[in-house]
């Protein structure tokens, strides 16, 4: 049995349980994805707003200490400028009492300045103070850096010291430096050069955390301080290089997501830039995953062994109907099927049996029609080769041989072997407009020998016409009804055309088809012709078979192998066959039809499709 096949996909040749499982499955497992999905997408939003709070708040905490201990230590910068004034304007003072209040007062600035670390001063002469012992030893490295180098010019503003070459930087502390030129703020001559030193760690010790990473950047993008780092999103240069630039609150970074906040430090310009690491804030969103992925897999399995249950019970009587529906297809008629449900399927099965009794009917339907062409086939044959027409023929042959016209009794002889070659040769029952034009003018040339000057013939053929099909002796019925019931009881000689053209449907009157080219072949002749109500009673019969009661019908079929010159019968009966073989072979829209008036002559049409 042949299978039905698609390039639409594998969905329409997947059998029905599979199909039920498959709808069942998305009916049961979208709610479920939906849920799943509108469950972390909620939970996933409610993370991303707590993890944004919770690092804006931090990077405000962080940014609030930041600005207080540069405030602190820019404050503690302008009140040592004061105090130092006094002392090297105060000419009472001995130089060691003033250098005793200088370190004192370096001391007491670091109980009183939060955040603060250390704090140098080198005088006009020189000499060198600090709260850290630990720098007396770096004097001179200190006072011919680049640091001093750089507030020579800068009057009395408080300065952030370049973070790279710092010379206060300790191997096991690094410092935030501010710098400022001292100046005498009674007479504005120089005093020296002012150092404060802020511990970096001190500065973001109070936002560590294993999850968020804090940065400092100054005002040339460069990182001042970072805390410590122990996620390898942090070693990539240019990722860290972008933290200021990026205008995204979240970035992607080997499979994990990361959150940004930032906030700029006025009014030094500096910028404090926060990242949390999603992955870790949000600790609970595997645990989620873990327990709807476990939901959905114990019922997914649930549904699955539902559905084959289901599906078995619905598609074994289907698999019944498939297998009983390939033995009808391959010619078991005697197949029925016997359910005692009263569903879709047992009424499925009823209409099966219903229509397996049907096309049993018509296949004897069928077998009848076939028998029934058959019988005209036979008809038509015997009408070929009625003895009358090949006596008549021979008796010719016989006159013109003892006429001693020998020639012209060879020809005769030649033209009746052409005929009865073209007409009873081979078994094809279509044959091409060609040969049935052959076999016509070989008809038409015996015909003239036996009647002399009765009658002429002309043919007429579009050469476009020729390969179409027509079946086998349609026109020599008609040529020959032509010369016994028309030219032949004309007093005078007449003549027979046979024309043959392509014309449309629409002009045919053969409207189901449209304008798609038929071939229409006409023989004409200019005989006694017809009455009206015989021609209206051909014609309806040429057009409908069901035009005549079963009595009339009987009596052409009787009437057809009966002679043409002691009855019309046998003219009726060859004018319906022609007409029903046409019918049979290429449909109802084909046929014959005849025009005809009486003392004018007869014209009969037939109609098959072009290039069949």
């Amino acid at each position: 049995m042949e299978k039905v096949t698609s390039n639409k996909g594998v969905a329409r040749n997947m059998s029905i349980k599979y199909k039920i499982a498959f709808i069942t499955l998305l009916v049961a497992l979208i709610p479920m994805v939906v849920l799943s999905s509108l469950m972390l997408f909620f939970y996933n939003r409610a993370i991303m707003q707590r993890a944004d709070k919770q690092i804006e708040e931090n990077i405000r905490i962080m940014s609030d200490r930041l600005s207080s201990v540069l405030q602190n230590g820019e404050l503690c910068s302008n009140n040592l400028t004061i105090e130092f004034g006094n002392y090297y304007n105060d000419k009472s003072l001995k130089q060691v009492t003033r250098d005793s209040k200088v370190t004192s007062q370096l001391s007491q600035s670091l109980l009183i300045y939060n955040g603060i670390s250390s704090i140098v001063f080198i005088d006009c002469y020189g000499r060198f103070f600090s709260s850290d012992p630990g720098f007396l030893n770096k004097s001179d490295e200190i006072i011919n850096s680049d640091f001093v180098a750089a507030l020579k010019d800068e009057g009395g503003k408080t300065l952030m010291m370049p973070v790279d070459d710092n010379p206060f930087d300790k191997e096991d502390k690094e410092v935030i430096t501010m710098g400022k030129h001292v100046l005498n703020i009674v007479s504005g001559t120089h005093l020296g050069y002012l150092f404060i030193n802020m511990d970096k760690d001190y500065l973001i010790e109070s936002s560590q955390s294993e999850i968020s990473y804090y940065f400092l950047f100054d005002t040339n993008s460069d990182i001042v301080i970072q805390s410590n780092i122990v996620d390898p999103i942090f070693t990539d240069e240019e990722l860290m290089d972008s933290l200021l630039e990026t205008g995204k609150k979240r970035i992607s970074y080997n499979k994990e997501s990361y959150l940004l906040a930032r906030e700029e430090i006025d009014p030094y310009k500096w910028t404090v830039v926060g990242i949390t690491n999603l992955n870790k804030f949000n600790v609970t969103g595997s645990d989620l995953w873990f327990i709807l992925l476990t939901t959905g897999s114990f019922t997914a399995v649930l549904l699955l062994v539902s559905v084959w249950f289901s599906a078995n019970f619905v598609t074994r009587p289907l698999k019944v109907l498939h297998d009983g529906a390939e033995e009808i297809a391959e010619g078991d008629m005697s197949v029925r099927f016997r359910f005692k449900t009263r569903d879709e399927i047992g009424r499925l099965g009823r209409i099966f049996n219903y229509m397996t009794q049907r096309n049993l009917e018509l296949l004897q339907q069928v077998e009848d029609e076939a028998d029934k062409k058959r019988e005209y086939e036979l008809a038509l044959i015997q009408e070929q080769v009625k003895p009358h027409f090949l006596y008549n023929t021979l008796d010719i042959i016989i006159m013109l041989i003892e006429m001693n016209r020998s020639k012209e009794a060879s020809r005769v002889t030649h033209k009746l072997a052409s005929y009865y070659k073209n007409s009873l040769s081979g078994s094809d029952e279509i044959v091409s407009v060609e040969r049935e034009i052959q076999i016509i003018r070989d008809y038409l040339d015996l015909q003239t020998m036996r009647y002399g000057d009765k009658f002429s013939y002309e043919i007429d053929v579009d050469e476009k016409a020729y390969n179409s099909q027509i079946p086998k002796m349609t026109l020599q019925p008609l040529v020959e009804n032509a010369i016994y019931h028309g030219v032949k009881n004309k007093s005078s000689s007449g003549k027979i055309l046979v024309r043959g053209r392509i014309i449309t449907c629409a002009e045919a009157g053969i409207e189901q088809d449209g304008d798609n080219l038929i071939v229409e072949l006409s023989v004409i002749d200019d005989g006694v012709g017809m009455a009206e109500d015989e021609l209206a009673k051909l014609n309806a019969l040429l057009s409908e078979e069901d035009a005549f009661d079963s009595d009339e019908k009987k009596a052409l079929e009787e009437a057809r192998i009966t002679d043409h010159d002691k009855t019309k019968g046998g003219s009726h009966f060859g004018l319906y066959s022609v007409a029903k073989r046409i019918r049979l072979y290429f449909g109802k829209s084909y046929g014959a039809k005849i025009e005809s008036a009486e003392g004018k002559g007869t014209t009969v049409k037939v109609y098959v499709p072009h290039g069949a």
